[in-house]
């Protein structure tokens, strides 16, 4: 997995590319979101549009990473889900706690 970091206006963006599964290197997911939070971001997009793959540890991680970038007030979202992996969220009911978005552009136009 490889993550690369941008912004647009106050909103933060971690694309991401390649498969998640458990590991040191989807550590690198968290550990991103949390010098985000750090340094004072309050909102943040992770756009899938280049991951083909999420293992059951990978579920995990992101699910660490949403509750410990919310903890103090910031809002996470996902964008450019393909069919697999929104299907995915879908049957494991993660679809009900994480805010979904077709495009980088419609999260970034749902925090506004």
């Amino acid at each position: 997995m490889k993550i690369k970091q941008k912004e647009s206006g106050d909103v933060a963006i971690l694309e991401i590319s390649g498969a998640m599964h458990g590991g040191p290197e989807n550590m690198r997911l968290l550990e991103l979101a949390t010098e985000l939070a750090e340094a004072g971001k309050k909102k943040l997009i992770l756009n899938f549009g280049k991951v083909n793959y999420i293992a059951s540890n990978g579920l995990g991680i992101l699910i660490t990473t949403k509750t410990r970038f919310e903890r103090d007030g910031g809002k996470l979202k996902l964008c450019a889900l393909n069919e697999r992996v929104l299907t995915l969220l879908q049957v494991t009911k993660l679809n009900s706690i994480m805010e979904t978005h077709g495009s980088e552009a419609e999260a970034v136009a749902a925090f506004n």
